[in-house]
Order: C-alpha cells, then sequence, then structure tokens
C-alpha cells in the first residue's frame, strides 16, 4: 500500500538541526502514512549519521554537494503518495501541522501547493508569502513610502514590511522551507527546477504552477518555526543576497524576459538609492547607508548588463 505522503530533506552540515526536525516527524504527521527521505550533500559533520538513526527514516548520501534542488528532486523521487513535502532541516514542524496541511491541499482539488506561515524560533512571523516579482510590485515598494508599505495596498501585494494575511489566502508563491506538493499537479516532471544550484526554485515551482491553473495557498494558521538559511549562511555568509538575487534575475530574465528584467532592476536599484538618501537624512548607521549603496550599484550592474550565469557550489569542507 503505498505511503499517503513523501517527505524530502536535503541536509549540507546541520546535523543538529536536522536530528531535531526528524524528532519532530512522527508527530507532525498524525496519523498520516509516510516515507521519509534524506539526501545527505556530502555533509562533514555527521549529518547522515544523524539522520540515520532515526527509525524508518531511508539516507541518500550524495559524494560531492549537488545543491538544493538536484537535491531535493532525489528525495522526492519514485513516490506513488499524492502528496509530496519538501522540509528543511532547519524547521521543527509541531504536532500534526504537516498533517493538517496536507489534508487542507487535499480537500480542495484546485490547489496544487501550500505552505505554512513560518515563524522565527521566538514565534514572530516571518515573511513567507509573496507575490512574483514584478514592475507593478518594484514599483510599489520604490514610490510608496516605506511607512505606508503596512497600508491596504503593501499588504495585498505583500510588501516585505506588509503583515502576512490574517487568514489563510492565496498567494503567488511561499518560501520553499515547507512546500506541500500535489504530486499529480507536476504532471511527471521533478517538482524543482536544478538550474539553480541554490534559491529560487521555490518561486520557480510556483510560477509553473500557476502557469497550469494550480492555486498556490498560504495557511497562516498553522505555524511552523524555521530558522531560516541555516545551510546557506555557511555557504555563503555575508555573499548570500547577491546569491539570492542572481538566481532571482537569472530565472526572470529566462522566464519573464530580458527587458521587464532590466526594467524591475533599474526599479530596486532607484528604490536602493532612495533608501539611502532616506537613511542618511534620517541619521541612520554608516553602514546602514553603505548597504543600501552597495545594493543600489548591484541592482543597476544588473540593469545594465543582465544577470551572471547560475552560480556553483561552495567550497566543500574537508572531511
Amino acid at each position: 500500500m503505498a505511503a499517503e505522503v513523501r517527505v524530502g530533506i536535503v541536509s549540507w552540515n546541520t546535523a543538529a538541526l536536522l536530528d531535531r526536525c526528524l524528532g519532530a516527524l512522527p508527530t507532525a504527521l498524525g496519523d498520516m502514512s509516510a516515507e521519509v527521505v534524506v539526501v545527505d550533500n556530502a555533509s562533514s559533520d555527521g549529518s547522515a549519521e544523524r539522520a540515520a538513526a532515526h527509525d524508518s527514516v531511508t539516507v541518500v548520501r550524495n559524494e560531492t554537494n549537488a545543491g538544493y534542488g538536484r537535491a531535493m528532486n532525489q528525495a522526492l523521487a519514485n513516490s506513488d503518495a499524492p502528496v509530496l513535502v519538501a522540509l528543511n532541516p532547519d524547521t521543527e514542524p509541531p504536532p500534526k501541522s504537516l498533517e493538517r496541511l496536507a489534508a487542507r491541499l487535499l480537500a480542495d482539488p484546485g490547489l496544487g501547493l501550500v505552505a505554512p506561515q513560518l515563524v522565527h524560533t521566538d514565534g514572530a512571523p516571518q515573511y513567507t508569502g509573496r507575490r512574483f516579482p514584478s514592475l507593478g510590485v518594484a514599483a510599489t515598494a520604490c514610490f510608496l513610502p516605506v511607512r505606508w508599505h503596512d497600508g491596504a495596498l503593501g499588504r495585498r501585494l505583500l510588501l516585505e514590511e506588509a503583515a502576512q494575511p490574517a487568514e489563510p489566502a492565496d498567494v503567488d508563491w511561499a518560501i520553499g522551507a515547507v512546500h506541500v506538493i500535489r504530486a499529480s499537479a507536476l504532471r511527471g516532471r521533478k517538482p524543482y527546477d536544478e538550474r539553480w544550484f541554490m534559491y529560487v526554485e521555490d518561486i520557480e515551482l510556483c510560477w509553473w504552477l500557476a502557469e497550469r491553473g494550480w492555486r498556490r495557498r498560504l495557511e497562516v494558521d498553522i505555524t511552523i518555526p524555521h530558522v531560516g538559511n541555516a545551510a546557506g549562511a555557511q555557504a555563503w555568509g555575508d555573499d548570500y543576497d547577491r546569491r539570492c538575487f542572481d538566481a532571482i534575475y537569472d530565472w526572470y530574465q529566462r522566464d519573464v524576459g530580458a527587458r521587464p528584467l532590466r526594467a524591475v532592476a533599474a526599479l530596486n536599484a532607484l528604490n536602493a538609492v532612495s533608501r539611502a538618501a532616506v537613511g542618511r537624512l534620517a541619521h541612520r548607521p554608516a553602514d546602514h547607508i553603505a548597504n543600501r549603496r552597495q545594493a543600489a550599484r548591484y541592482h543597476a550592474g544588473i540593469a545594465r548588463h543582465g544577470p551572471p550565469p547560475p552560480g556553483g557550489p561552495p567550497p566543500q569542507r574537508p572531511r
């Protein structure tokens, strides 16, 4: 008899967090029958060994760091389960949380993907549900005063400074720390595009689903703690923002177009310049202003020259 859900987890040097995540899974899944597959991307901290110590967990050990999308596709492959769960190791799903998310997905035949409201370890909400990058969103973020970003327009466009929806709501895309996916919606394709080593695969999947008529929903009343970027911070450190934007811009150029990409990048550059100016007038710290100016130069460079090719893996740690 096929399992009701396949849970995939990709690990890279997050042993302690992975251990807690796997320990939480049995109660998070409730009464659902599940397959749990951990794909370890050549960790050097014993992540694979920690995973293997948990009952009913299949561990796949990659000899090199294959990247997030490719490894998650490995974890979710060859399953007849109607529900696929892509789960980050730095999450700790509470009791029944994944069971409730799967039930909501299956109860609405128009949903292709649902996600919980991610929260920090102190319970504060994370910016989880978002709109796709667009000229309209970029222009609003640029020209609407920041103090109004949490107003009606900012909330409708899910701007970063705006509060998340008060009730479960459809969104364009949701952060991929927890994706609960209807397997049949994928029509045989791999869940995540392997063009990018890491980042943007969550936007691309939601875009692909949207183009085929599948809705994506943020279930704000189901919360899951998420440390956030646990592996990425080790890999890229202070270079995280650039790596992330490089991937997003590359996707946007491929799937939306080069001219819209350059217009969005130009608006993002103008936004960063204006925030630097406001920060200077408000006597913000020097590093705040310097960061905004650096961001402005980066986005302006994308507007002029386009994005760089997708980046590769971080240096492998010695084993």
